[in-house]
C-alpha cells in the first residue's frame, strides 16, 4: 500500500499519466475549455488516459493505493465507492487536484506520483465519512489497481462522484 495525503481545493482528483496530458498547453485552462461539461468529463473517463472523480468538497484527503487481491468487505461497507479505468504510461501516475486544470502546469509534483508498471488498470475507489462525519475532512479514499489485459468498457454520462 502507498499512502498520498493531499488538499485539494478543487472537487476533486484527476489521475493520468504524462503522455496523456501532453496535448495540454502550459497555463491554459483546460478545465474551463474541455473539462466542464459532463458530456466532455465522461468522455475523459470512458478514455481511460486523464480520468477523474468528484469528492464533492475541497479538503484533506489520504488515498490509499493498493495492489493485489481486493477487500471486498472494505468495499461493501464503504458509502460511497465506484469503478474507472486507466492507462499507465512511462511507469507513472500522477494525482492532482481537479482544479490544476485551471492553469495547467505538467510539473507534476513527486510526492504526487505514483510508480506502476505500464499496462491497463481497473480501478476500484471507496470511501467513508469521516469520523467527524464531514467530507473532506482529512477523509481516507482507498483505490484499489487491479492490471487487466486490455481496456473494459465503462459507462458514465458525467462526472463520477465519489459523495452524496
Amino acid at each position: 500500500m502507498r499512502e498520498i495525503a493531499l488538499g485539494i481545493s478543487g472537487l476533486g482528483f484527476i489521475l493520468y499519466s504524462r503522455p496523456a496530458v501532453s496535448h495540454i498547453a502550459e497555463g491554459s485552462d483546460y478545465l474551463q475549455k474541455h473539462f466542464r461539461q459532463q458530456e466532455d468529463v465522461a468522455r475523459h473517463v470512458m478514455d481511460c488516459q486523464l480520468t477523474t472523480f468528484c469528492t464533492g468538497t475541497p479538503g484533506s484527503f489520504r488515498l490509499r493505493f493498493r495492489e493485489g487481491p481486493r477487500d471486498e468487505q472494505a468495499v461493501d461497507a464503504a458509502d460511497f465507492k465506484l469503478r474507472l479505468g486507466l492507462e499507465v504510461h512511462e511507469g507513472l501516475i500522477c494525482i492532482r487536484d481537479l482544479y490544476d486544470l485551471r492553469q495547467w502546469s505538467a510539473e507534476c509534483p513527486a510526492k504526487q506520483q505514483l510508480p506502476m508498471a505500464d499496462g491497463w488498470y481497473r480501478l476500484t475507489v471507496y470511501s467513508s465519512f469521516p469520523v467527524s462525519g464531514i467530507l473532506g475532512d482529512n477523509q481516507v479514499i482507498d483505490i484499489h489497481l487491479e492490471p487487466i489485459q486490455e481496456k473494459f468498457e465503462l459507462r458514465w454520462d458525467g462526472a463520477p462522484c465519489l459523495c452524496n
